[in-house]
């Protein structure tokens, strides 16, 4: 399994912003994209993902099992890509083929996600960083 961390910088300081590009790269060679994240932040990465990019559609839906797109709470048992924008969620147990972690600014975030990369290694998980910029 592969784990990316994306670490937010420079003019991808937007969580909500970032996830979508990753979704939008992802899909359609990604039949199953699931999004894990606060319910809040769902509800905005909803009404973005309707918005943008404009000229394409996105299939998603808000805890819609049955949507290529999930966003949901918790990370489901399985997908191509799970996207977590949720650095307090329980490391997922299910089959995923890639993960991709967003790294924000926080400093009291990074700290989470550096337990969160040590976790990931020793999960046996074939992990990488990136820094957007």
């Amino acid at each position: 399994m592969r784990v990316d961390f994306y670490e937010m910088s420079g003019r991808f300081t937007d969580p909500l912003f970032v996830a979508g590009v990753l979704i939008g790269r992802a899909w359609p060679a990604s039949k199953r994209i699931a999004v894990v994240a606060e319910r809040a932040r769902l509800a905005d990465l909803d009404e973005r993902l309707w918005a943008q990019p404009e000229g394409r559609f996105l299939p998603h839906g808000i805890n819609q099992p049955e949507a290529p797109i999930q966003l949901l709470e918790d990370a489901p048992d399985s997908a191509d890509v799970l996207i977590n924008l949720d650095a307090h969620a329980p490391l997922p147990g299910g089959q995923f083929e890639r993960i991709l972690e967003l790294v924000p600014a926080d400093e009291s975030i990074k700290a989470r996600l550096r337990e969160r990369w040590m976790a990931w290694k020793e999960r046996g998980a074939e992990v990488h960083h990136h820094v957007l910029k």
